[in-house]
């Protein structure tokens, strides 16, 4: 019940329940600070009174403590004509201007004092000096969400992971473009002979070098990329420790209805039900490292990431992706810089036209600030040696970008990408053949590709963390404890052996368009406003790469039902439940409004409330390009994989003479001419055609009676049973009824034997040619883009399935089971649950006649 401002509350006298409280605690603290004078040590804060605005180091705890212990006072509350100094790291903008007439001083200052022995000049310690020749604040702008017009294009233009994405994309075109000029001219390579020529005499750099016939890759990366491409226009920061970020600090208090600890416990508590998921019979020692990332933040702690470091940062054990709390906590003295997307696409594209222009077009384009050559040609045209191109190269890359860069250098793109790690910072790196399997010895697992997390912990549960020691295990070891194919990979990897080639032909796979970022709404129509603007963003990447797309995949991220109204990161996710519902188009299609249908049906029929959404995401798959369109599914993908093409026999109705047409006119004159014993006597295939393969009353039919199940009256011309005599016509009517009626239960027979025969010789012929990851590619697309099951693409994909186990491959069986789960069980339709139950029947089956036991899967939907 609302109080009536007329009654009074007791505290009148005191000023009000506020200001009473405000004196209630500066008693207290006075009290406590007399009965702990025998703990006094100074008198150095004697007449400072001060109140900490935010977050401090020292604590505003610790500070209480040594104004007590110092003479000095502790308010709990800013009192404008009491407080003396007002104490903050940092503070917003908007509470400087607010607060500007006061005196802000950096808690240094009271740590420095105390260091001295005494008061040193507070003004030598103020956050912010208002002189009139001060640069004027930029007051921000209030942070958007995504229910405002212009949110998503702001977001895609300062969005690190968008850039990154487009970026590469963007280069990956730019090298199939610039490949399709085919020039021959390279000027570099004549201004590295001229080079060479000076310094071979001058500084000796080349040792002696003989191109043998295999390939010479070189690995080109760009150093702190986005942190050296924004120092081009901050000079004066080079050599100290900068880290590039959204955020501009620490907050100065919590936000309302954010609670970090629940939402931290979720993600430790999701972490720890994926290990017991995934090792359901090992113990689960720690907590996976991903819930490290939070360990001491608090509640005012900036939660954004550090999208890179310089090397002066690494020192203090920053890393990229590190929350800004805690990195500031490690380097209070670290500078953090905005984003320069300008800058990066400017230097980004300087590295790479100037290599594709200059000395090769044999590249690959990894990402804005990654790309590996070929330059075998390059070494063999200029006669240099691996050492003498990366140094020249390097050179011309710092001199135009105004940035360093790192290369390594071997026979393959393992090793070229493990040596530029070893040549690292700014600096290269050859790995000569010679030194490759001592080089390998020491390098760590985890970064040989495709050894991620898991695999790293089952590798360390063996005892192994480097590749010398993987490679003594044989590859039958390998392969009997990881699968054939990861085996076979680990054993190759770990000596160095690599048989990817370098991919020029960039051939997007998907097109999407994801946002986790300002998600929130009040409504329906919010939501479907900013879903409009989604699929319009679709439609132009589509329409980047001329490519238009059948299958439409919506991913959604709904707060989970524990976690707090607002994410411990300023309008992040936070803690959420994903959804993914895909459909699929009868024709591709790049026209946003035609995506937004379906999207909005997808979302209709999931009924989710608008409010506790928090990402939304839109992809195309199933491209095809605007001239040329494919086939699809397993049935089809089979079909063109056969090594004889299929023959289709019809009928020809038209083919008989008019010997036929006269057949009960002529039977009594002409003793030898019978009439036909069946109507087949009247048909050919096609391709015998001709009026001299005309059938007599004497030849036999050349069609076999069980193809009676291909003929019926509809096959028949009309015209050409109105040329026959009636009898002769009535007849032939007849009997095409007669086959039609008797011989359906015999098709039916026929058909299942047959599809029974076909389905196993094109099962073997499936696991003879497909690989496990296309197999998963073909499977994904099967339950993606069809509405419901065929009962052929079940027993192939079952079979294929019993292939693999008796094989003894039953890990990459055991991967495609669960992929084929996780597809199903975002599908609404029972089908194709049972679907999943009929080919899992048929695997348990086999998995028990061979090793009496059975796979440890997912027998339910929840």
């Amino acid at each position: 019940m609302k109080r009536n401002r007329n009654e009074t509350n007791g505290f009148e006298m005191w000023g009000g329940y506020m200001e009473a409280k405000k004196t209630k605690l500066e008693k207290q603290f006075s009290e406590k600070a007399a009965g702990d004078s025998n703990h006094v040590k100074s008198q150095i804060f004697k007449g400072i009174s001060i109140f900490v605005n935010g977050y401090t180091l020292p604590s505003a705890d610790e500070l209480k403590h040594i104004m007590m212990e110092n003479g000095g006072i502790y308010h709990h509350y800013h009192r404008p004509n009491i407080t003396t100094h007002i104490i903050a790291s940092n503070l917003p903008t908007a509470k400087l201007k607010l607060l500007k007439q006061f005196k802000i001083v950096k808690p240094e200052w009271i740590s420095d004092s105390l260091k001295d022995g005494k008061l040193l000049n507070y003004e030598n310690y103020l956050l912010f000096i208002d002189k009139p020749n001060q640069p004027k604040i930029d007051f921000p702008v209030r942070a958007k969400n995504a229910s405002e017009p212009t949110f998503l294009s702001e977001f895609y233009n300062n969005s690190r992971l968008h850039l990154i994405s487009t970026m590469a994309t963007t280069f990956k075109h730019l090298v199939n473009d610039t490949r399709k000029q085919n020039q021959t001219d390279y000027p570099g390579r004549q201004r590295l002979k001229n080079w060479i020529e000076q310094n071979r005499i001058k500084d000796m750099l080349s040792h002696d070098f003989e191109l043998d016939n295999g390939k010479i890759i070189m690995h080109i990366d760009m150093d702190c990329f986005f942190v050296s491409a924004g120092l081009v226009e901050k000079p004066e920061l080079r050599g100290l420790p900068v880290a590039v970020t959204h955020a501009k600090g620490n907050l100065s208090k919590q936000r309302e209805g954010v609670d970090r600890g629940t939402e931290f416990d979720l993600y430790v508590k999701r972490w720890r039900g994926d290990d017991n998921e995934n090792d359901e019979e090992e113990e689960v020692h720690e907590v996976k490292p991903r819930s490290t990332k939070r360990d001491g933040i608090n509640e005012t702690d900036s939660m954004a990431e550090i999208a890179c470091c310089s090397y002066e940062a690494r020192k203090v054990g920053i890393k990229n992706g590190m929350l800004v709390g805690q990195a500031l906590k490690m380097c209070p003295t670290l500078k953090l810089i905005p984003y320069n997307f300008e800058q990066y696409k400017k230097v980004a594209h300087t590295l790479y036209t100037h290599i594709l222009n200059e000395y090769t077009l044999d590249v690959e384009a990894v990402s804005c600030d990654e790309l590996y050559l070929d330059c075998s040609h390059i070494l063999e045209t200029t006669k240099a040696s691996p050492f003498e191109l990366a140094t020249f190269l390097r050179k011309e890359i710092k001199e135009k970008t105004q940035c360093p860069c790192s290369t390594g250098i071997g026979s393959n793109c393992l090793l070229a990408r493990l040596a530029t790690k070893k040549a690292k910072p700014d600096g290269q790196f050859y790995l000569e053949p010679g030194i490759v399997m001592d080089f390998m010895k020491n390098i760590d697992i985890s970064d040989v590709p495709g050894v991620g997390r898991t695999l790293g912990y089952k590798l360390s549960t063996l005892g192994i963390s480097t590749c010398g020691e993987l490679s003594a295990l044989s590859l039958q070891t390998l392969q009997s404890e990881f699968g054939n194919k990861t085996g076979l990979s680990l054993y190759k990897h770990c000596r160095g052996e690599d048989d990817r080639k370098l991919n020029y032909d960039y051939k997007p796979k998907s097109v999407s368009a994801d946002v986790n970022y300002g998600i929130r709404f009040q409504n329906k129509e919010e939501s479907e406003n900013f879903v409009r603007q989604l699929c319009s963003e679709i439609e132009k990447r589509l329409d980047d790469i001329e490519m238009n797309g059948k299958t439409v995949t919506l991913k959604l991220m709904i707060r989970n039902s524990e976690a707090p109204k607002e994410s411990a990161k300023f309008l992040g996710h936070g803690f959420c439940d994903n959804i993914t519902k895909s459909s699929s188009l009868t024709k591709s299609t790049s026209n946003s409004k035609i995506i937004f249908q379906v999207v909005n049906k997808i979302m209709n029929q999931l009924d989710i409330d608008p409010t506790e959404l928090r990402g939304i995401g839109i992809q195309m798959n199933k491209l095809e390009s605007r001239i040329v369109t494919g086939p699809g599914r397993i049935e089809n993908f089979i079909s063109n994989m056969k090594s004889e093409p299929k023959i289709n026999i019809s009928l020809n109705e038209k083919i008989i003479s008019k010997k036929v047409s006269n057949h009960k006119s002529h039977q009594n004159s002409t003793e030898n001419l019978n009439k036909p014993k069946s109507v087949m006597d009247f048909f050919k295939p096609k391709d015998l055609n001709s009026k001299k393969q005309l059938k007599t009353s004497n030849s036999k039919s050349i069609i076999p009676h069980k193809s009676l199940v291909n003929i019926k009256m509809s096959q028949v011309d009309p015209s050409f049973l109105d040329a026959l005599p009636a009898d002769l016509r009535l007849e032939i009517e007849n009997e095409l009824k007669s086959y039609e009626n008797q011989n359906s239960l015999l098709i039916e027979n026929e058909n299942s034997s047959t599809m029974e025969v076909t389905m196993t010789e094109e099962s073997s012929k499936l696991y003879q040619h497909v690989q496990i990851d296309q197999m998963k590619e073909f499977i994904e697309e099967w339950v993606v883009t069809e509405n419901e099951p065929k009962m052929c693409d079940n027993i192939m994909v079952s079979k294929y399935l019993c292939n693999l186990i008796s094989d003894a491959k039953t890990e990459d069986a055991y991967e495609i089971i669960r992929k084929l789960y996780r597809l199903i069980k975002n599908k609404d339709d029972l089908a194709w649950k049972q679907s999943y139950f009929d080919i899992l029947k048929n695997v348990q089956e086999t998995m028990l006649n061979l090793y009496n036991a059975k796979m440890k899967v997912e027998t339910t939907f929840k």
